[in-house]
């Protein structure tokens, strides 16, 4: 890699790109350090950034094939982009893993190859066909070769998955009213060992970052926290 830009495969236009999602979002820009509690619908609802911190690898969850094995098990020597929701998410989760897949899809690198996904439900109820559904549909959209061997769709019971979220600062909280879940978007890169080494926040990635991320991550290297774009995706009366 000789070039700074030789990770990103081409230009890709961001302004307005995911503008729809603004519908079922609320949007608040905070600062990396402070807290969102009295700022947001949801009170706790956030992405802490814990750069520099170990995620538990020894933590079990269940993939595809219904086995569970210790999240040390996909990580394989190289980074990986780990992001959460859930398959019954109204709002916001799809909007999230359609945009993480389009920026991975503008990087020079292959998932499975130079780095690999990690997708964690943040639903205990769901199933292994579920987790299966998920996994095929990410896949089919990032659409090259190879991916299908390191896109992972992780399911667990609630204690593992609290465990996992609390780790990376993933706050999110289960309104029993609408039977939906309130949880803030983007996702983190870690490098080899588990260790978080970037956040990237919201709903919309500059392919050029997210290319430097991964290679910081790779070297085993951390970046530095950025401004909070809280979005949250939640529609009910249930949370306040």
């Amino acid at each position: 890699m000789k070039r700074a830009d030789f990770w990103v495969r081409a230009a890709r236009p961001r302004a307005g790109r995911w503008a729809f999602a603004a519908v079922a979002l609320v949007a608040i820009l905070i600062a990396p350090w402070s807290s969102a509690d009295e700022q947001t619908a949801a009170p706790g609802v956030r992405f802490e950034q814990r750069i520099g911190k170990r995620l538990p690898l020894e933590l079990a969850l269940r993939g595809t094939d219904g086995t569970a094995r210790p999240l040390a098990a996909y990580f394989r020597k190289r980074p990986v982009v780990l992001y959460f929701g859930y398959t019954r998410c109204p709002q916001l989760c799809s909007v999230v893993s359609d945009a993480t897949v389009d920026v991975l899809r503008h990087l020079e690198p292959g998932v499975g190859r130079e780095f690999d996904v990690i997708n964690v439900s943040i639903d205990p109820a769901e199933t292994v066909a579920d987790a299966q559904t998920a996994e095929s549909s990410a896949v089919r959209l990032y659409g090259r070769s190879g991916a299908a061997e390191g896109w992972h769709y992780l399911i667990g019971s609630e204690p593992a998955i609290r465990t996992l979220t609390d780790a990376v600062g993933f706050h999110f909280r289960y309104d029993p009213v609408s039977r939906q879940y309130a949880h803030a978007s983007g996702f983190l890169i870690a490098t080899p060992d588990g260790t978080i080494s970037r956040y990237f926040l919201g709903v919309d990635f500059a392919a050029s970052d997210v290319a430097a991320a991964l290679r910081r991550a790779a070297a085993g290297k951390t970046g530095e926290s950025v401004y909070d774009l809280v979005l949250l995706c939640f529609r009910g009366e249930g949370i306040g």
